[in-house]
């Protein structure tokens, strides 16, 4: 993998301090293991930071891509952060009868690893690091939902997890095989001029992109290989939960559009519109099936785990779409998902949160008993639950109001009209569910007293994501100037990767003349 080793710095940051973390998680001392957080807290702001930088420096250069591993650093650094502050002092303990004083530090270096592989995801340039990328995501969240609590739902939910991703990423690893097999090699760039070569897709081809999309179906939990979503999201501790309904997600998205880019996006003849079909038969039973199914549930967890099937349905609805060559605004399906996937990342998160500081039955609030008459005695708590949940359905004045927007409107735009009206019912009847853990917080009694957790680090993260929600909103400039430019960065890598073969000279007058002209539009911008 031919990349600078300036634009891994976010990523060696988090790999040397999950290594660090994991030691420091060993020591006899409590007060030593509990350093960990501080020092993953820490790690991540320097990460930001560091993406920060580099996607100013880096703004318009040649690099595949740059941009989009931009925004995925950022993504996962940053909502790294309001994972790692929800987590605060929780003990992660095998034995639940001490559960009380133990800590585990050694979930916090697994946390860091994950999102470091997240943030590489966008960054790779051949298939086998995509495979590895993909691998370092998952195999952390394994161990976690594993050794997270110490009851036998845990266990169960932590093997159920960890043999369908098994199964899925052998799907998805034999996809990449036939991509190499059609196109004789693993690098991007090659595979791109395989697929720009050919005037009609060969089987293999087809094959491999769908098994590929099959596979990273299970990363994103979409329809059909949805099935293990709600069971692993309840038998989790509920800050691994918080980390499950991100890190799999955004990695899984920033992969289809990897694979798919190496495509041209010219998947609309012959065989080939099989790919897009399926994009858009998964993107509508996904929403479909996780709104109905969140209808039925009780426990908040499971309902939120159904949540999470239908909002990848709506991000595949933006995928189905594609990026249009005409267009860098929000029309374009890849800015408008990628928008979206920033927006429900925060908006769930701060979910969460709430529930954990909310101390219900083991780890946190899980039923909708658990958090009745909430906003009767602590109505910061429920106000925060309440913008997020206003926010999932799409309210105005919220960001989700906006992803869904974006979505609608690049559905609208690429002629994708039963698409966007599906969506719109969708996004009607998830209100329902949404609605009803907002009511259940200001308008039923208490059944028992409820508990709270006291670090103020989790309401601190809580805090965070509702002003985010809002502030977002309301001011969404930096978060569609950033998903903008990265799905733009897809459109302008088409163009490059489609054109004629050319001498080394006129390469690199090419190459000057669009970092010229990229640079010059920034400023114009």
């Amino acid at each position: 993998m031919n990349i600078p080793l300036n634009h891994l710095i976010p990523e060696i940051i988090m790999i040397a301090a999950a290594c660090l973390v994991a030691l420091v998680g060993l020591a006899r001392s409590d007060t030593v293991r509990r350093s960990a957080q501080w020092i993953s807290l820490i790690s991540l702001i320097l990460a930001f930071i560091a993406g920060w930088r580099l996607g100013i420096v880096d703004t318009g250069s040649a690099w595949p891509l740059g941009s989009l591993g931009t925004y995925g650093t950022l993504l996962a650094s940053g909502v790294g952060i309001l994972l790692v502050l929800l987590s605060w002092d929780m003990p992660f303990a095998l034995d639940p009868a001490r559960a009380d004083k133990t800590f585990r530090g050694e979930y916090f270096a697994m946390m860091l690893v994950s999102l470091a592989g997240v943030s590489m995801m966008a960054k790779v340039n051949n298939l086998i690091w995509l495979f590895i990328a993909l691998e370092l995501v998952s195999i952390p969240t394994y161990i976690m939902v594993a050794t997270g609590r110490g009851n036998a739902n845990a266990q169960e939910a932590g093997v159920k997890y960890f043999f369908l991703g098994s199964l899925a990423a052998a799907i998805y690893l034999f996809g990449f095989s036939y991509l190499y097999g059609f196109s004789g090699s693993t690098d991007f760039s090659k595979i791109a001029a395989a697929f720009a070569a050919s005037a009609q897709l060969p089987y293999i081809a087809i094959i491999g992109l769908l098994m590929v999309v099959i596979g990273i179906a299970y990363k994103i939990a979409a329809v059909p290989m949805h099935y293990y979503a709600p069971d692993v999201y309840q038998g989790a501790a509920t800050p691994v939960t918080a980390f499950l309904s991100f890190a799999p997600k955004a990695a899984g998205f920033i992969a289809l559009i990897l694979v798919f880019n190496l495509t041209g996006w010219k998947l609309s003849h012959g065989a080939a519109r099989a790919v897009p079909d399926l994009l858009m038969v998964l993107a509508v039973l996904s929403m479909t099936v996780g709104n109905v199914l969140a209808l039925l549930q009780r426990n908040i967890k499971r309902m939120l785990a159904y949540s999470s099937i239908s909002h990848s349905g709506y991000m595949l609805a933006g995928l189905a779409v594609g990026p249009l060559l005409i267009s860098s605004s929000m029309t374009n399906g890849v800015s408008a998902m990628l928008f979206y996937l920033g927006a429900y990342s925060v908006m769930t998160v701060g979910a969460f949160a709430v529930l954990v500081y909310l101390q219900g039955k083991l780890d946190a609030a899980e039923e909708l008993d658990d958090i009745a008459g909430v906003a009767s005695t602590y109505p910061l708590a429920a106000a925060c639950m309440a913008v997020c949940m206003l926010s999932l359905i799409g309210m105005p004045f919220t960001v989700g109001f906006l992803g869904k927007l974006f979505i609608v409107q690049a559905a609208f735009s690429s002629g994708h009209s039963i698409l966007a009206v599906i969506v719109m019912i969708n996004a009607a009847i998830a209100a329902a569910y949404y609605l009803a853990v907002i009511t259940a917080m200001y308008l039923r009694e208490p059944w028992a007293p409820v508990t709270v957790r006291r670090p103020g680090a989790i309401q601190l993260s809580a805090a965070l994501a509702a002003t985010l929600v809002m502030v977002l909103g309301i001011f969404p400039s930096f978060l569609m100037s950033l998903s903008r430019y990265s799905g733009s960065e897809v459109t302008r890598q088409l163009v490059r990767w489609n054109s004629p073969p050319q001498s080394n000279s006129i390469k690199k007058i090419s190459a000057l003349a669009v970092n010229t002209s990229l640079r010059l539009s920034a400023r114009i911008r």
